[in-house]
């Protein structure tokens, strides 16, 4: 395997990477809004870091055949778990790096990469090439980041990374997606967990220096959460 990985704590914890995806958009406004761009249905789709499979088996739901391509072992070890207790014959995981993904051009309907190795800089172009020539004519590709400048969530990002989440982070990211023919949209969401210990367990994953701080400045178990979504069209 080749390419630019990205280590993540959910490959060390299951169970707090597991309530994360539970808790973030529990109404699916984001599904709701993709598939209403790009409908799945009997579709080819391709998740780009998949992670430990939470989305891959609602997308085996509706799609024709769902590929999980995730360069972890960890979190492959995830998915293969997960697919024990919730078989689908039409998910397909692939040990791969973005940049190096073994399918043919002019393949996938839609393809998706949710908080995953693009982060909109330079060093996610090699991937950006590769989702798009893997792509057939007619496809959708989408890019999920979260928004700094919008929510609860976002406020907590910037003040915990401000290196990362500077002033102008949202600008930058979207002139570049922009220049490589994206299309910007934001979904409105929200953060919620059953209780509060739980929410502490999902913030420590994102915020493990200062998840107890933040606990103190977070009143119930719920945040508002803003997500970016960059959508890229293959012309036909």
């Amino acid at each position: 395997m080749q390419g630019k990985f990205y280590s993540y704590w959910g490959a060390e914890n299951s169970s707090a990477y597991e309530f994360l995806n539970k808790c973030t958009d529990p109404e699916q406004h984001l599904e709701k809004f993709l598939w209403n761009l790009a409908p799945i249905d009997d579709k080819l789709v391709m998740d780009v870091g998949a992670g430990s499979g939470f989305h891959v088996v609602r997308y085996a739901q509706k799609a024709k055949h769902v590929f999980a391509v995730e360069p972890d072992p960890g979190m492959i070890r995830q998915i293969y778990t997960r697919l024990c207790s919730n078989f689908h014959d039409n998910i397909s995981v692939i040990l791969a790096s973005a940049e190096s993904i073994p399918l043919s051009d002019n393949t996938m309907d839609v393809a998706y990469a949710r908080f995953a190795y693009f982060f909109g800089d330079i060093d996610c172009l090699p991937g950006l090439s590769e989702v798009k020539r893997i792509l057939k004519p007619g496809g959708h590709f989408f890019i999920i980041d979260t928004n700094p400048d919008r929510s609860q969530f976002g406020e907590i990002a910037k003040q915990v990374y401000p290196n990362i989440f500077h002033e102008n982070y949202q600008k930058e990211h979207t002139l570049f997606y922009k220049e490589h023919g994206f299309s910007y949209f934001e979904v409105d969401t929200v953060l919620r967990a059953p209780n509060r210990e739980i929410l502490a367990e999902v913030l420590q994953m994102d915020f493990p220096k200062k998840y107890k701080d933040i606990m103190e400045q977070v009143e119930g178990t719920e945040l508002s959460y803003s997500l970016s979504v960059y959508h890229f069209y293959k012309p036909s």
